[in-house]
């Protein structure tokens, strides 16, 4: 994760949990640095989820700050010619690239975890850029897919999988 320091109040991404606030800071060490943090879903379910994250595995945790706007439009562009200039780490690069990798199966092998690892990348994503532009999950939907025209080839499972994300 980047450096920027992580308060009270500031929203963080998750591609299973969506989009979430860090209610508190979970004690501080004598260093002054913040062991953990309590983080909560922004719609809360009927089991009123609350994560516990210690600082130290907060970026694996899969808890990250939302890409900005031009970092989105990035993505988008990758999706439409599957080329970028850096090689990017970031998680919403990570489910860009699993949809990718995905559409481009040449051998069109279609194991279960291989759907799942898709239809966790799709929501994700799509999920990630609402938040991003600040528009609804369907025109999140749209965006994707007119990226994705030219390098998918119309795969029926990736655009089955974008019909799925706006359905929950």
């Amino acid at each position: 994760m980047k450096s920027s320091k992580i308060v009270e109040g500031d929203l963080l991404f998750h591609a299973a949990h969506g989009l979430c606030r860090v209610e508190r800071l979970i004690g501080r060490d004598r260093a002054g640095k913040t062991p953990g943090y309590s983080i909560v879903p922004r719609t809360m379910s009927r089991m009123k989820v609350r994560f516990l994250v210690p600082a130290s595995d907060l970026e694996v945790s899969g808890f990250h700050r939302i890409v900005s706007r031009k970092a989105a439009n990035k993505i988008l562009d990758y999706l439409k010619s599957g080329r970028t200039d850096t090689e990017e780490t970031d998680q919403a690069w990570v489910l860009a690239r699993n949809i990718l990798s995905f559409s481009a199966d040449k051998l069109k092998t279609r194991d279960q975890r291989k759907r799942q690892l898709l239809e966790h990348s799709v929501r994700g994503l799509v999920g990630e850029l609402a938040c991003s532009f600040k528009i609804t999950l369907r025109e999140a939907v749209s965006k994707v897919e007119k990226s994705l025209m030219k390098m998918s080839k119309s795969d029926p499972l990736v655009f089955a999988a974008l019909e799925r994300a706006v359905e929950d």
